[in-house]
């Protein structure tokens, strides 16, 4: 029984490093940190039950407290991702952000900006506000779209003044959308790049990387990188 007891707890301490690891990373902080790296100290010796239960308490309530600082956690179930965790990230890697575009001029009560299959006056303004404060923390990337009037008025209005490349493959909103967000994010491996396009391009995503149930509105968007031919998602951006 008492052989029993110290497996589970090694168990259940080694999910919670991971845990804890992960926030560290994730949101730099530094108690989290700590704690994680003196767990690797003490996890392999031969502790008694009561004592690695204390060592998983303290595990538990860091990684809380390290993922309570940043509101880390959208209620879909994705990392939550501020503008500061943003900039951790891409000194990390070379990020790939989706976007959802702006509200369609004939599904709503504003003056349209030009073609009613386009974006709205407010719309525009909305975009640019986005990308202002976007360029702040990310003032070097490639922007991408696809080949739609919303999602080419968005792409503009978003970052004003840098060139805009229309790619239909991003109104493939399955497993093709991988593909092209790879292709894109090697022909420039040291930018990031944005993308707008669907929102059920980014439920999609949400499901399938993470399982979670990601129902966007406009503007909202998702953080990702490729790593060793394979997408990551990071989480939902959070403009704030």
């Amino acid at each position: 029984m008492r052989h029993f007891a110290d497996i589970v707890g090694f168990l259940i301490l080694h999910q919670l490093r991971i845990i804890a690891r992960n926030v560290a990373q994730f949101h730099g902080n530094c108690l989290v940190a700590l704690v994680y790296r003196w767990s690797l100290r003490v996890s392999f010796l031969p502790l008694f039950v009561e004592v690695k239960k204390y060592i998983i308490i303290l595990l538990a309530l860091a990684a809380i407290a390290g993922l309570g600082t940043h509101a880390a956690w959208s209620s879909n179930g994705l990392p939550r991702i501020d503008n500061k965790t943003l900039a951790r990230l891409a000194q990390q890697h070379r990020l790939s952000f989706c976007f959802v575009m702006l509200n369609v001029a004939d599904r709503s009560t504003n003056q349209c900006l030009s073609d009613k299959t386009g974006i709205t006056v407010k719309g525009t303004q909305d975009a640019r506000e986005l990308g202002n404060a976007f360029s702040a923390d990310i003032p070097d990337f490639d922007l991408y779209s696809s080949n739609t009037v919303r999602t080419i008025q968005s792409a503009t209005w978003f970052s004003a003044g840098k060139k805009l490349t229309v790619d239909k493959r991003l109104l493939q909103c399955g497993n093709e959308i991988y593909s092209a967000i790879k292709d894109l994010q090697s022909k420039a491996p040291d930018k990031n790049i944005v993308i707008f396009t669907h929102n059920h391009c980014l439920t999609y995503i949400a499901k399938d990387k993470r399982d979670a149930t990601f129902k966007p509105d406009y503007l909202d968007g998702l953080v990702m990188h490729v790593e060793k031919g394979k997408v990551y998602l990071d989480g939902e951006f959070v403009n704030h």
